[in-house]
């Protein structure tokens, strides 16, 4: 038995890759990126929508347009800080995982 053939198109997402789609609320840049906030459509009505920030070379949309963008996913770990439980005053080391979007550009 032979295994099926795999296609392999342009649009189709790899790994680490994701296309976004929401309505986009600020554009700012800083020195040669684009950094573009868009927020998210909400899962359900029930639940806040989220708010992401993608990093271009160009500008992705103008504020209240909807914008479709396939990005790169990747992040980092942010800067430690000692957290205090407010009902036991127990101490912890938290450090932050910061998500980062960039624009797959052609």
């Amino acid at each position: 038995m032979s295994a099926p053939a795999v296609v392999e198109t342009k649009n189709q997402p790899r790994f680490n890759q994701a296309l976004l789609a929401g309505r986009v609320n600020a554009v700012r840049k800083a020195e040669d990126a684009v950094f573009t906030e868009v927020t998210l459509p909400a899962p359900d009505q029930y639940s806040p929508p989220a708010t992401v920030e993608i990093r271009s070379r160009k500008r992705l949309g103008q504020v209240g347009e909807t914008v479709e963008v396939p990005v790169a996913c990747g992040g980092y770990r942010g800067k430690s800080f000692v957290y205090t439980d407010k009902e036991t005053g127990e101490r912890f080391n938290r450090r932050p995982v910061v998500n980062s979007y960039v624009a797959i550009e052609d």
